[in-house]
């Protein structure tokens, strides 16, 4: 199934120099966080996550925006997320997608789903530190013989995406803290 209403969400996140965005969805008065990541290669990644629970769903959707409907295992998931025991109820999930289509947004959320929770989500390294400490140029130590990581990197373009824009291809290494600047905060 094609997944349509994607398409102008895609192009609006590129517009915005964006990776993702987060959007809510409710069905049946049962609410959804919505993400939306189009850096996730080979194939875009969505994610619903129940909000007040501790069930999320990923799937996967094709550059075309096409969405396998048929979920195996994971319709079990979706049933529970949506309240429903398996064959108590007549569902499907064309149906549910066909729906959901017509609610997605057709430009990002000006609200934006926290750093923390991104992390979270993730599971990044050293999830509670979400705010930039320094940059470490690994090319400069040399003797150390460092390279920048792959979960490094990945945290970076998860918060930071202008950031990781600039200093993919880099040996660079980004530092986090829990610690916001106290400029920050005044």
């Amino acid at each position: 199934m094609k997944l349509t209403n994607l398409e102008p969400l895609y192009f609006d996140i590129l517009k915005n120099k964006k990776t993702y965005d987060v959007f809510d969805y409710r069905h049946n008065n049962i609410e959804f966080s919505v993400l939306f990541d189009i850096q996730t290669q080979p194939d875009y990644t969505l994610l619903f996550i129940k909000k007040k629970s501790d069930l999320f769903l990923e799937l996967k959707i094709s550059s075309d925006f096409r969405l396998n409907t048929y979920l195996g295992n994971k319709l079990a998931i979706l049933l529970k997320m949506l309240e429903l025991s398996n064959g108590s109820n007549r569902f499907s999930t064309s149906e549910f997608f066909k729906e959901f289509n017509e609610k997605i947004p057709k430009t990002i959320s000006q609200k934006s789903v926290s750093k923390k929770t991104l992390t979270k989500i993730y599971k990044c390294e050293e999830a509670d530190n979400v705010f930039i400490k320094e940059l470490r140029d690994w090319d400069q130590y040399p003797l150390l013989n460092k390279t920048v990581s792959v979960e490094n990197r990945e945290k970076t373009r998860l918060l930071y995406p202008d950031v990781h824009e600039s200093i993919k291809d880099k040996n660079i290494s980004v530092f986090y803290t829990d610690k916001p600047s106290k400029k920050n905060l005044q």
